[in-house]
């Protein structure tokens, strides 16, 4: 646990996972079939990780893929304005494009959806996370996003390999989407997967419970992973 803590103390991040677009119906707490105007903002669970961390004064690195098209041009200049280092993320060209979601900021009936067909960032690949010197940070953190598909998921896979050959803890947000998943069985396996060799995981009721087959075993999940700091 100690290495851990050390390794957070560094406030230096390694940070693995898609980077997005977010929109949200304008004036705040606007419903989005109301709208008029809409407000963009970065998104993406590992950039928002990522952004949130030097906005807190830590640094952070991402790596990924984003579209190479306007959208993706904007994540990537968006990454840039909040100070993360963008040397690892990476474009694709073809039909791949990035993640888009419509957020409401209103608490009651809030509604969110979000669109991840033909996802760039589910194509960062083995070359990617060989590029990376894991020796520069103090931890790697990701979400289970990154283990939805292939190359992806063998990549990140991998990154967790050459981290602990660096000595780096592992965070991992269990993030579970399941737009995003083949079957909630393939899902389940693979983030049990990941959760077993990550030093921190970070979940809910229902995470839990999923990767134990139904929200009432996710206390017994927990306790299964007991030798992990848990952030529930």
């Amino acid at each position: 646990m100690s290495s851990l803590f050390d390794g957070i103390k560094k406030n230096n991040f390694l940070v693995i996972g898609r980077a997005g677009m977010d929109l949200y119906p304008d004036p705040p707490g606007s419903t989005t079939e109301e709208a008029m105007n809409m407000s963009v903002g970065l998104g993406g669970s590992s950039a928002n990780i990522a952004a949130g961390i030097c906005k807190l004064g830590g640094k952070s690195a991402l790596v990924t893929r984003v579209s190479d098209d306007s959208i993706g041009r904007y994540c990537v200049n968006q990454l840039k304005h909040y100070g993360v280092d963008v040397t690892h993320v990476k474009p694709i060209g073809g039909e791949y494009r990035n993640s888009l979601a419509v957020y409401e900021s209103r608490v009651e009936n809030h509604q969110s959806v979000i669109y991840r067909n033909g996802a760039a960032d589910f194509q960062m690949d083995i070359d990617d996370i060989k590029a990376i010197n894991y020796h520069k940070y103090g931890a790697l953190i990701t979400a289970g996003t990154v283990f939805a598909a292939e190359p992806s998921r063998s990549a990140s896979m991998q990154a967790f390999a050459y981290a602990r050959e660096a000595g780096l803890p592992i965070i991992f947000d269990v993030d579970y989407r399941p737009y995003s998943w083949t079957s909630p069985e393939v899902a389940s396996e693979v983030l049990t997967a990941a959760a077993e060799q990550s030093d921190m995981i970070v979940g809910n009721d229902e995470e839990f419970g999923f990767m134990a087959g139904g929200i009432e075993k996710g206390l017994d999940k927990a306790r299964e992973l007991s030798n992990h700091l848990l952030l529930w």
